[in-house]
Order: structure tokens, then C-alpha cells, then sequence
């Protein structure tokens, strides 16, 4: 590059994972996430630039501090923001907009953006990573994404067909 060539080389894969997405897929799949198999699914022997986890917490709930902490030490950074209560007694945290600008901050700085999520509010941002230059890789349940996502995505990956790769083990546990 010349000394005024503002361009950035792209370079790698950046994981963003909606984790509360992905916690109710796996639910209405019955089965367990492996973390750590699922990144090596989604990376496709790719160079991991980085791997973002999004979700809400309950700070007096000790099972899940553990479990990002364990996400914090493979490959994971944990994007949180504290559940709120509903007046119908749901908890909740919706982190779309923080998912939303990472992703456009990232498309100019990668090859390719894997998002899992079925979150139809991340339509906008979607097309502006594109915009962006990055490929954009949307994992999700076939019948929960809207074909509005499904056309912005440059590949689409149904959660359901990798999920015999990604599969919590609990025997072994």
C-alpha cells in the first residue's frame, strides 16, 4: 500500500451470536449448544478474527457468571447488558442495537460476518455490512428467519442441519 492509501486490508471472520437467538433454537430443537464445537462449525478452519457473544444477565445467577466466564475463556467476547423485568414478569434484555453497530464496524474490516440470529430487526444493519464489503453468513432455524434476512444473506446455514455437529455431548459429562 502507498503511504496515502487509506484503505484497510481485509482480513478474516468475525462470529456474532444473539445469544438469546440461539438459546430459544436450540430449545425448540432439544438440545444443548457446544460452544466450542459450534466456533469451529461457524470458522470453517477460517482465521477467527473474533467471536462476539450477546446476551442478558442476571448478576446473582452463579451457573450463568460461570458459564461466561467459560465463554470469556474460549475465544468468546461476552457482550452483556443486566435482564429487565416486564410488568407481565418476563425478563428480557434486548442487545439488538449493540449487535447492530458491531456488525457495521466489523464489515469494513473483514472478509465475512457470521451471524446467528433470527432477529428480523437486524435487517438494516445486515444490508449495511454488506454495503460494507463483508459477506454475510446468517445461521439460524429455516422457519423462524423472515425471507427478508434470508435475501440480504450472502449464504444462509439452517441450524438444524449442523446440529448434529454442535451438539452438547452429556454422556461424556
Amino acid at each position: 500500500m502507498s503511504g496515502n492509501d487509506r484503505s484497510v486490508a481485509r482480513h478474516g471472520l468475525v462470529v456474532l451470536i444473539d445469544g438469546a437467538s440461539l438459546f430459544v433454537s436450540a430449545a425448540a430443537l432439544e438440545f444443548e449448544v457446544d460452544y466450542a464445537k459450534l466456533l469451529r462449525v461457524l470458522t470453517r478452519e477460517r482465521h477467527l478474527r473474533q467471536a462476539l457473544f450477546y446476551t442478558g444477565v442476571s448478576s446473582g445467577n452463579q451457573r450463568q457468571q460461570a458459564f461466561l466466564h467459560w465463554m470469556q475463556t474460549h475465544s468468546y467476547h461476552v457482550v452483556s447488558k443486566e435482564l429487565t423485568t416486564a410488568p407481565d414478569g418476563s425478563k428480557s434484555a434486548d442487545l439488538s442495537v449493540e449487535l447492530a453497530i458491531d456488525m457495521v464496524l466489523f464489515a469494513s474490516q473483514c472478509d465475512a460476518i457470521v451471524l446467528v440470529s433470527h432477529n428480523e430487526n437486524l435487517a438494516y444493519a445486515i444490508n449495511a455490512a454488506g454495503n460494507h464489503g463483508a459477506q454475510i453468513e446468517l445461521v439460524g432455524l429455516r422457519h423462524w428467519i423472515t425471507p427478508e434476512l434470508m435475501n440480504l444473506a450472502d449464504r444462509f446455514v439452517d441450524l438444524e442441519m449442523i446440529r448434529s455437529q454442535i451438539q452438547r455431548n452429556t454422556e461424556q459429562e
